[in-house]
């Protein structure tokens, strides 16, 4: 398969190819026992774990929206009784360089299904001693901006995805930018005490203003930041978080693909001018990713 061309700048410029993740051959459902996500585990006990016909569906329909957007759209290699939903964990792309993630142990094979459609487009791997998901790492014009986990417990949590090593890793790799460490809190069980990832938190838009869950931010001078870089934000409540409304995507500066069950939302972005384009996706979002999560961008102009 021949080199992709790659680019990507920030998250807002006109969308040209994306893999968009897929729900084909799951296997079986998580259990509470094996499932690593909070948002997972409560549907789980509350028995509204989305079916696997649900969710490949819903990706289905999402892929044949960006096409019919004229976007390039490529999907995982079908691998049997692999979960391959979300993935922009399994890799990013920053200016013209593509980095492979260090996902969790469990979520590890996903490569395998992203690698073969990349063809011979070269891609860097991050350091052994990195721990670094896709889903963390939010791009700007001129900044990279990184949700972390600091807390000195860690290793007993299976909602740490991304470490302060990270910050190290892509300043040196990207010194033309500014890496931002923003650090999130974190819960293995209540998704209303969690951000699992930046993206889960935080979501800058075309036209400088940006959608903001200020209580996912363990620092306030960090979420300041965050508040003073734009010109204004649409603040969400964690509830609203948790249903995944920082998590869209931007086909072009001005459009936006959202859940049309975000109202509330959708108004606000609406009066700010922007564009939406609905697209149902939350039995995806069931499963503690939605938009952002299940897209991996590789090219925007």
């Amino acid at each position: 398969m021949p080199e992709i061309e790659i680019n990507i700048s920030n998250e807002w410029g006109r969308l040209e190819a994306v893999v968009v993740g897929h729900g084909r051959s799951m296997g079986p459902p998580p259990t509470l026992a094996s499932a690593y996500d909070p948002t997972s585990k409560v549907h789980l006990a509350n028995g509204s774990f989305p079916q696997q016909s649900e969710v490949a569906s819903q990706l289905d329909g999402l892929a044949e929206l960006l096409d019919g957007e004229g976007i390039e759209v490529l999907r995982p290699l079908d691998l049997p009784d692999l979960e391959q939903v979300f993935a922009r964990d399994v890799g990013l792309v920053i200016d013209s360089t593509f980095v492979r993630s260090r996902t969790i142990d469990a979520r590890r094979g996903e490569w395998d299904g992203v690698a073969p459609i990349l063809g011979n487009t070269p891609w860097m791997a991050i350091p052994d001693d990195v721990h670094m998901e896709g889903g963390d790492v939010v791009v700007l014009d001129d900044a990279l901006f990184v949700g972390v986990t600091r807390r000195p417990d860690w290793q007993g949590l299976q909602t740490t995805r991304t470490l302060p090593s990270a910050l190290a890793f892509l300043a040196s790799t990207f010194p033309h930018r500014e890496v931002v460490g923003l650090e999130l809190h974190k819960d293995d069980n209540d998704p209303l005490k969690c951000a699992l990832h930046l993206d889960c938190a935080y979501m800058p838009l075309g036209s400088g203003h940006a959608i903001l869950c200020p209580e996912a931010f363990v620092q306030e001078e960090q979420l300041n930041l965050l508040r003073k870089r734009h010109s204004s934000c649409i603040e969400v409540s964690l509830k609203e978080a948790a249903l995944l409304q920082t998590n869209l995507l931007h086909t072009d500066p001005d459009t936006l693909v959202i859940d049309p069950s975000f109202v509330r939302l959708s108004e606000a972005l609406k009066d700010k001018g922007y564009h939406l384009i609905p697209c149902p996706l939350d039995k995806v979002g069931r499963m503690g990713g939605l938009f952002r999560c299940s897209t991996l961008p590789l090219r925007r102009s």
